[in-house]
């Protein structure tokens, strides 16, 4: 099985993935390997972005939620406790931050924000002004992200997992994200369900990432990529760091393979 992350992996931000990615896809499918992704979109939105189609189940909100590939249907739901929800809120609140409270198909917060309700927009789900997080805390979320200045999300989440380590699991996949979930919901936890699922060993699994939130993963299947314009810390979990920037290395790592 081949795994990918989408944003900064295949897809170069608002720009498609590459027509010549998706023909490899293809390729790599009719003869019998199988191919999905694992990212922190959610669900809809990696769906309308990874600019392919699966045909092994999809790992979405950080691997809060595997999805059916042939009815988009979810096979697996981890969810963060809701008990936690006024110590993260809180920290974030202290330290100035936006949160948004997400379940499938809905994001809950408690201001108007003009950069959420954008987010959500383009990820077409329904935002829910909630004061003082009343509704959300009555069912257990996905997860929660939190939004700011790079280097206030990296305090964030040094204050997140002084207080909470052991209680959450806390990634970062975009330098200004922060985000929140259930101790099981990690890439990796998922990508080990899936073989499970599809009976396949996942030392016969490649993976390819960019990000922090990636680091589990690569370190877990069979054979770890990192892209060449990786962080620095996945790069050295990695099994190979690809030579060419962007795409382009994917694609010549795949094409080489191939034949």
């Amino acid at each position: 099985m081949v795994v990918f992350d989408i944003d900064g992996t295949i897809k170069e931000g608002l720009n498609p993935v590459s027509s010549d990615i998706v023909a490899l896809i293809e390729n790599i499918k009719q003869n019998g390997c199988y191919v999905t992704y694992a990212t922190g979109r959610m669900s809809r939105s990696a769906r309308n972005n990874s600019g392919f189609t699966p045909n092994a189940p999809m790992i979405t909100y950080q691997g809060a939620q595997i999805l059916d590939f042939t009815h988009f249907k979810p096979l697996k739901s981890s969810y963060l406790n809701k008990k936690f929800i006024d110590d993260i809120i809180e920290l974030a609140k202290l330290n100035n931050l936006k949160t948004m409270i997400q379940y499938p198909g809905k994001i809950f917060c408690d201001e108007n924000d003009e950069w959420l309700v954008e987010y959500a927009i383009r990820n077409e789900v329904k935002y829910v002004l909630d004061n003082k997080y009343k509704k959300s805390k009555q069912s257990n979320p996905l997860r929660i992200v939190i939004v700011g200045d790079p280097k206030d999300i990296y305090n964030i989440e040094f204050l997140l997992n002084d207080k909470l380590k052991d209680d959450v699991y806390i990634t970062r996949s975009l330098p200004h994200f922060c985000e929140v979930l259930g101790t099981d919901s990690d890439k990796s936890n998922s990508i080990d369900w899936v073989c499970d699922y599809l009976n396949i060993d996942i030392n016969k699994v490649v993976a390819f990432g960019d990000s922090y939130n990636d680091t589990k993963m690569l370190k877990t299947v069979g054979y770890g990529i990192a892209v060449n314009n990786s962080v620095k810390e996945l790069k050295e979990v990695a099994d190979e760091v690809l030579s060419v920037e962007g795409v382009e290395g994917i694609y010549q790592f795949l094409k080489n393979k191939i034949n």
